[in-house]
C-alpha cells in the first residue's frame, strides 16, 4: 500500500507541528540516495556517556520497534540508517 507523501519542502513544518527537533542535525539532498540527516558531531564515540541525541523526537511519535524492524525489512534505505545506527532498536 502505498502512502501519501509530502515534499522534503514541509519538512520543517511538520517538525515544528510535531514538536520535532534537530540537533546539530540538517536534511540533504545526498544525489542519487535521496534525503538523509547530515551532522558535523562526531560519531565514533567509545562511550554511552559520550552520545549526544541527533534528533528530539516526542514519545508519543515514536514508531514501535516492530514497525521500525518492519520498515527495514521492506526498505533498503531505512534498513542501511539503521545498520548505520548500530541496528539498535530500543
Amino acid at each position: 500500500m502505498q502512502r501519501d507523501q509530502l515534499p522534503i519542502s514541509a519538512l520543517p513544518a511538520w517538525c515544528q507541528f510535531n514538536d520535532v527537533t534537530f540537533i546539530d542535525t540538517t536534511v540533504q539532498y545526498l544525489g542519487s540516495k535521496g534525503f538523509g540527516l547530515v551532522t558535523e558531531k562526531d560519531l565514533n564515540s567509545q562511550s554511552a556517556a559520550d552520545e549526544q541525541p541527533l534528533l528530539l523526537i516526542p514519545h508519543e511519535l515514536i514508531l514501535s520497534t516492530e514497525t521500525i524492524r518492519e520498515h527495514a525489512k521492506a526498505d533498503h534505505h531505512f534498513g542501511q540508517l539503521l545498520e548505520v545506527a548500530g541496528g539498535q532498536v530500543i
